[in-house]
């Protein structure tokens, strides 16, 4: 499945769901967030965090969270950040029964005993993730001491019988590149505050979807225009959603 195509699915999820206006965005140097029939966060899906306020997309007017949300598909990879926060604030709820209060390293940490695990990202859970798994990769576009640049994919993710992938793939353009690499046996996770919760991402090929829901808007706007990371914002909650 190619990109555009990817984008399409997800766009159809908010089609069956009347639009509504956006009354609030607030832009941080690590996170932007949405606010419409609920609020909507995302990560900025850049290489270098903080994101120096200059380089973030020119603050936007609409009263369409629809169309804001279609930014995503745009080739800059803040403004798809954008979009996608847009997105997940006028996805539609799930049924509470459908998720898990649980966060992702967890899930990984449980998925991979005895096996070979790779995460796309280095989020701040793989530090203690080292040694737990038979091998345990991390790729990064910009890497740390001990991770795999993002070139090692074709050769070295195959191995891989769980995958962890970051959500800002989507806005990047990377994650058709990353699943044409995974094994179709693989355990596959999408993960991260950017984490469209929907079906969409099962017909995607993933097994989990692990992102977050905004519980308190007020706290996380303080945490996004004080700095913080997603690690460091209140007012957030771990969901899981397991395909069936």
């Amino acid at each position: 499945m190619t990109h555009p195509q990817f984008i399409q699915l997800l766009l159809k999820e908010i089609d069956r769901t009347a639009d509504c206006p956006v009354t609030a965005i607030t832009y941080g140097a690590h996170m932007v967030a949405v606010e419409s029939s609920k609020t909507g966060v995302a990560t900025w899906a850049w290489t270098d965090h903080p994101v120096p306020l200059e380089s973030l997309p020119e603050p936007v007017k609409s009263d369409s969270a629809k169309n804001i949300a279609r930014m995503i598909a745009d080739e800059n990879p803040l403004t798809a950040s954008l979009g996608l926060a847009a997105l997940n604030a006028i996805l539609p709820d799930l049924p509470s029964r459908n998720l898990i209060d649980r966060n992702a390293g967890d899930l990984i940490l449980d998925l991979g005993k005895g096996k070979n695990v790779a995460v796309i990202g280095h989020f701040p859970f793989v530090e203690k993730m080292k040694g737990k798994f038979r091998q345990f990769m991390v790729f990064e576009k910009k890497p740390r001491p001990g991770d795999l640049e993002e070139s090692c994919i074709p050769e070295k993710l195959p191995s891989a019988d769980v995958v962890a992938v970051t959500a800002t793939t989507i806005a990047n353009k990377s994650l058709g590149h990353i699943l044409a690499h995974c094994r179709k046996d693989a355990v596959k996770l999408i993960i991260g505050p950017s984490t469209p919760m929907c079906s969409a991402m099962f017909e995607l090929g993933f097994d989990y979807v692990a992102g977050s829901i905004v519980a308190d808007t007020a706290r996380l706007k303080q945490g996004i225009v004080e700095g913080c990371s997603f690690k460091q914002a209140k007012g957030v909650k771990h969901v899981i959603l397991q395909s069936r």
